[in-house]
């Protein structure tokens, strides 16, 4: 009997005839901006790491690609982060997941909590700074790459304001908010946090130590880890009060021992439903800068504007060395900048910058870090992160969850601006 092998054929035919898209590398259909793209975007990020690294590698084989909007897009939606591009790092959004590669790698966790999306241009401005200062940086960005796993989560969508000029021109910004780094380690437990903008110095020092400190505590049992947890805080908390006294006797200050105490219990506002938003933007001295016009002009007791609780200036100054930008990092910040405004000069300008991460390392250490130590400190059991993450929010940012409106809407009888509910 005669068999006709063409239907053979023809069903081989149709199963081994690949498509046009299939036969490129998964890294190139999810860079080429085709309807196949976000299938195949999916596909790398849910290969986590080696994701991201197959579009690097695409990168390099391929130049004149990479340089395309569909591979930016391609990598900052792997990445789940913007500008991924000039750091490198691949970001967990479920902490569940992170905590399984953690067990996996060994590694601790690196959890950064923020208003808005870190794979947004507009999260709140400290991340921003994160993106621009610490992220790109070339002793930065391998550290958090080898020794960490990455995740981030938001804790509310950040405020935005639009200046409309009328001819065409808007100026789009965020108003407020502020960002935490926790380490935990790979069972979720706290083990130290850096809240808000730090030097690039400040910050490697602690991603070193909280990585070091993370690793010894890791097999511990709960009751183990409570009490290494309050031992490592209580010791890092006198560190910081003895140094704190040295700076400020270098800084001039008269009874620098009294001025030390003063400036670590100051300032942290308890059981208070809202604060002035202006108020919780004078945490930060860089993004404060850039936040305060606009706040000054929405708020109605700005009248009431008080100076900040420490006046860090003095003793920035001798930790200025930590807020100095890398090369890269230096290169980034002016290239974001170049795309709407012209610096006269670039160096002043620069160093004006780092003069306010300067501020803000030694605002964020002597202030808000010491709060923290004194917190975990105290710990009598397990803290449970998400109530910490709620008192850090409420106490040392100023923007409780229980104000919907973030100390943005005016309080008194008639304003100009109301809030309205969509």
């Amino acid at each position: 009997m005669r068999v006709s092998i063409l239907p053979i054929v023809l069903l081989l035919g149709l199963a081994l005839t690949p498509s046009v898209s299939s036969c490129l590398p998964l890294a190139a259909v999810a860079a080429g901006g085709t309807a196949e793209s976000p299938a195949a975007v999916a596909s790398l990020r849910g290969m986590g790491p080696a994701g991201m690294q197959e579009l690097l590698d695409l990168e390099k084989s391929d130049p004149a690609l990479s340089r395309s909007p569909g591979f930016q897009a391609a990598l900052d939606a792997v990445c789940a982060q913007h500008d991924c591009a000039a750091s490198h790092l691949y970001w967990f959004t479920d902490l569940a997941a992170a905590q399984a590669e953690a067990r996996k790698s060994g590694k601790p966790i690196l959890s950064l909590r923020l208003l808005g999306r870190l794979d947004e241009e507009l999260s709140c401005a400290n991340s921003r700074f994160f993106r621009a200062v610490l992220y790109p940086d070339e002793t930065l960005a391998p550290l958090l790459r080898d020794r960490f796993v990455l995740h981030w989560q938001s804790v509310r969508p950040v405020p935005k304001v639009t200046v409309d000029f009328g001819d065409g021109r808007r100026l789009v910004g965020t108003v407020t908010g502020n960002s935490i780094h926790y380490v935990l380690d790979p069972r979720g437990r706290i083990v130290d946090a850096l809240p808000g903008l730090n030097g690039p110095g400040a910050f490697r020092r602690f991603l070193k130590g909280s990585a070091t400190e993370a690793g010894r505590m890791a097999g511990l049992s709960d009751a183990d880890f409570v009490r290494e947890l309050a031992a490592f805080h209580t010791a890092r908390l006198a560190e910081l009060k003895s140094t704190l006294v040295d700076d400020l006797r270098q800084a001039g200050a008269e009874t620098p021992e009294q001025a030390a105490r003063m400036t670590m219990t100051t300032g942290l506002w308890g059981g208070i439903r809202e604060v002035p938003a202006w108020r919780a933007s004078e945490r930060s001295a860089s993004k404060s800068s850039a936040e305060l016009p606009v706040l000054w002009a929405v708020s109605p007791d700005v009248t009431h504007l008080a100076p900040p609780e420490v006046k860090p200036s003095a003793v920035a100054d001798l930790h200025f060395a930590d807020a100095k930008l890398s090369p890269a990092s230096r290169r980034f910040l002016l290239a974001k900048a170049g795309t709407w405004m012209k610096l006269d000069n670039e160096d002043a300008a620069v160093g004006r910058f780092e003069g306010l991460i300067a501020e803000d390392t030694v605002r964020n250490e002597y202030l808000l870090h010491s709060a923290l130590h004194t917190w975990l400190a105290a710990s009598r059991k397990v803290p449970d992160l998400a109530a910490f993450n709620e008192q850090v929010y409420a106490r040392l940012f100023l923007t409780p969850s229980t104000d919907p409106w973030l100390g943005l809407a005016p309080a008194e009888l008639y304003a100009v601006m109301r809030p309205l509910t969509p």
